[in-house]
């Protein structure tokens, strides 16, 4: 098997776990913002940790990232990084205000941690409804920071991790539009049993 097409394969089927995670994503925000949200097609790429932040916008560019340890047969982190625009968008929706939410008060920041364990999980159920791997995640932590600081230190808590990450960019549009990415990194090994799992 050529790199090239096991490259294609795990595109391919991230791809699928994209497609599912954001239908899931989007069926579950509809039901908590009490109105349609409809997603585009997600993009999806295998990255190193060292991309995430250039992807998602820049080193300097603040974010709200919601993060959550993964447990079970391939664990690590999971993270959804919110541009300001799109955390403020859910919280107007939430909330059933117009007015600019202050991003570090502890209800709002409840509300987005909520949020994000509901948008994390419809990507962690796609991974598992794919792979029949078994993965629970933890209770929520949110930081509100610059991407390159806050993905460090999300990075340094833990730095046993796969050098390459799943990167899923989808964006779910009606009212408000929302943007985000889910990004997962698995430990030492994980990539490699997810894989086999999903027959590649």
């Amino acid at each position: 098997m050529t790199d090239e097409f096991l490259s294609q394969s795990k595109l391919d089927a991230f791809r699928e776990i994209g497609n599912i995670g954001s239908g899931h994503a989007a069926s579950a925000l509809s039901q908590l913002l009490q109105r349609r949200i409809d997603m585009s097609i997600p993009k999806v790429w295998m990255i190193s940790f060292e991309q995430i932040a250039e992807i998602a916008g820049g080193m300097e560019e603040p974010q709200v990232m919601i993060y959550l340890h993964v447990n079970g047969e391939a664990p690590g982190k999971a993270v959804f990084l919110f541009p300001l625009e799109s955390a403020q968008s859910v919280l107007r929706g939430l909330f059933q205000s117009d007015q600019q939410m202050d991003l570090l008060d502890e209800l709002r920041q409840s509300a987005l941690k909520e949020v994000g364990n509901i948008l994390v999980s419809s990507f962690l159920m796609a991974l598992t409804q794919l792979s029949g791997i078994s993965m629970q995640a933890s209770v929520p932590a949110i930081a509100v920071d610059m991407a390159g600081a806050g993905l460090g230190a999300i990075l340094l808590e833990d730095g046993d991790l796969e050098d390459q990450v799943l990167f899923i960019d989808t964006e779910l549009s009606g009212t408000p539009q929302i943007e985000g990415k889910f990004v997962f990194l698995l430990k030492q090994g994980g990539l490699e049993k997810l894989l086999g799992a999903l027959g590649i």
